[in-house]
């Protein structure tokens, strides 16, 4: 294996939003008299938004409008704008500023929405080569669509990329794609990572990325 490009999912991997996104999620449905536990969310990070709605919905076994998945997504969207507050993972940023000095190819793929992601990067101390958002996507996370997106930008093969993921739908999507997965375990449990290559703590970031990196 030699990895010649690092691309990183955003939420819960360079900046801690995963509990404001769940808390947003949970008030959105409740507004429409239904209630889910923090996990049904945390499991489907990743998805688009009216996606991640629909599927719920099916998950479980109540039928649904498209009125209701719009109504729910505007919900969630407008509450976790108002009231979102976040910040960076200490460990992720510094990783990134390693592999920016270094001349590493490094990019960024998540679900979230471009007006975000801008929010998002301009507090950060460097600059992504290549970014997509769920703006740019069709189906997105888990299917392998942006991370292909990204990919085909460069001349690397797919196993040419290290993917740095911490939710089972990006890691499906990252593993479909074609690339090496790394899981980091930031807001799910190792138990929910089993599909990525290696799973490791936030702490163990900056040192496996770097022996990884060695093998090229």
């Amino acid at each position: 294996m030699k990895i010649k490009a690092v691309c990183f999912d955003m939420d819960g991997v360079v900046v801690d939003t995963m509990s404001h996104h769940v808390e947003a999620w949970r008030y959105a449905f409740n507004k429409k008299g239904y209630d889910h536990e923090d996990l049904v969310f945390y499991t489907r990070e990743g998805m688009p938004g009216k996606k991640t709605i629909e599927d719920i919905f099916k998950f479980s076994g109540i039928d649904f409008t498209e009125q209701e998945v719009e109504e729910i997504y505007l919900q969630k969207r407008d509450y976790f704008k108002n009231h979102a507050k976040y910040s960076f993972i200490e460990e992720a940023v510094s990783l990134l500023k390693t592999l920016y000095s270094q001349g590493v190819t490094i990019a960024l793929v998540t679900g979230s929405r471009k007006e975000f992601v801008s929010e998002v990067l301009a507090e950060l101390p460097i600059t992504f080569h290549s970014i997509i958002t769920g703006d740019d996507v069709i189906e997105g996370k888990p299917s392998p669509e942006p991370y292909l997106l990204v990919m085909n930008e460069y001349d690397y093969q797919p196993y040419e990329w290290l993917v740095i993921e911490n939710a089972p739908l990006g890691i499906e999507s990252a593993k479909f794609a074609g690339a090496y997965c790394l899981a980091v375990e930031t807001t799910l449990e190792e138990e929910y990572l089993k599909k990525a290559d290696m799973i490791i703590k936030p702490s163990e970031l900056q040192q496996t990325v770097e022996g990884l990196l060695k093998k090229r």
